[in-house]
C-alpha cells in the first residue's frame, strides 16, 4: 500500500468503513467460490460412482475438466476484479483526502 500519502496529522486516513466494506465484498466472493468449488467436488464424486469401469471413470472425469476450468478462471477474474476496485478505492479517499 505504498500508495496510500500521508495527509492530516501524519497518519495515513482510510475512512474504515470503505475497508471493512472491500474486505466483506472479497470475503462473500470468496465464500461463493468456496461452495463452488464444493458442488464441483460433490458433482465429480456422483458422476464418479456411476462410472462402469475405469475407461468410463476417466471419459467422465475429464469430460469435467473444461467446466472445472472455467470455474477457476471465472473465479479469478472476479477476484482481481473485487481486489483492484479496493484498492482503487483506497487510493482515492487517499487521494481525495489530500487534496
Amino acid at each position: 500500500m505504498s500508495q496510500i500519502r500521508e495527509t492530516g496529522q501524519g497518519k495515513g486516513e482510510i475512512y474504515l468503513d470503505r475497508v471493512l466494506g472491500g474486505v466483506a465484498l472479497i470475503a462473500l466472493h470468496e465464500a461463493g467460490s468456496l461452495q463452488g468449488h464444493l458442488e464441483g467436488v460433490s458433482e465429480r464424486l456422483r458422476v464418479a460412482r456411476r462410472a462402469r469401469n475405469l475407461g468410463e471413470l476417466l471419459r467422465d472425469q475429464i469430460d469435467l475438466l473444461p467446466e472445472t476450468r472455467n470455474r477457476f478462471v471465472r473465479d479469478h477474474h472476479v477476484r482481481r476484479g473485487l481486489w483492484s476496485g479496493f484498492v482503487e478505492d483506497l487510493t482515492a479517499v487517499v487521494e481525495k483526502k489530500a487534496a
